[in-house]
């Protein structure tokens, strides 16, 4: 289990009100080793909250360090309660719905130069500890090297 230290700088008195926008969070994410044992999965995404289309950019950001230029992104949306998805068309992103046979709780993730990632999504709801122990299940860091972003 990962633990954070949180600091307060500011004593309570002294605090603004919140941004209205919060700040995007780093992406919570695992992806298999590039050495690990071949699997239909290649990572999992277990999103902060519900506001899924938020996370999207900072995910879309984070793997394309390791696929490239993100071109295309297929999931059944709603099973997480997201009817309408839609990234600024200059983003050069198309958005779809999954694939035939494809799993509803798998994003594939498609590439400009060829590369694809189907990465397992955890329901934001779910309690922290059981989140971890899933996202270590799937990625098996004893099998190979994990590459974590969090």
């Amino acid at each position: 289990m990962v633990h954070k230290l949180v600091v307060d700088v500011m004593p309570g008195s002294a605090r603004s009100k919140p941004d209205p926008i919060p700040a995007p969070r780093t992406p919570r994410f695992l992806l298999r080793g590039q050495g690990a044992v071949p699997s239909a999965i290649d990572g999992v995404w277990y999103p902060w909250n519900t506001d899924i289309l938020t996370e999207l950019r900072t995910l879309i950001a984070a793997v394309s360090l390791r696929i490239g230029s993100v071109t295309r992104i297929a999931f059944a949306w709603d099973t997480v309660g997201v009817t309408r998805v839609r990234i600024d068309e200059g983003d050069g992103i198309e958005i779809r719905g999954p694939y035939p046979g494809q799993p509803s709780d798998l994003v594939y993730l498609d590439s400009a130069s060829g590369c694809a990632l189907a990465l397992m999504v955890i329901p934001p709801y779910t309690d922290p500890e059981r989140g971890n122990v899933i996202m270590q299940a799937i990625v098996d860091p004893l099998k190979g090297d994990a590459y974590r972003v969090q």
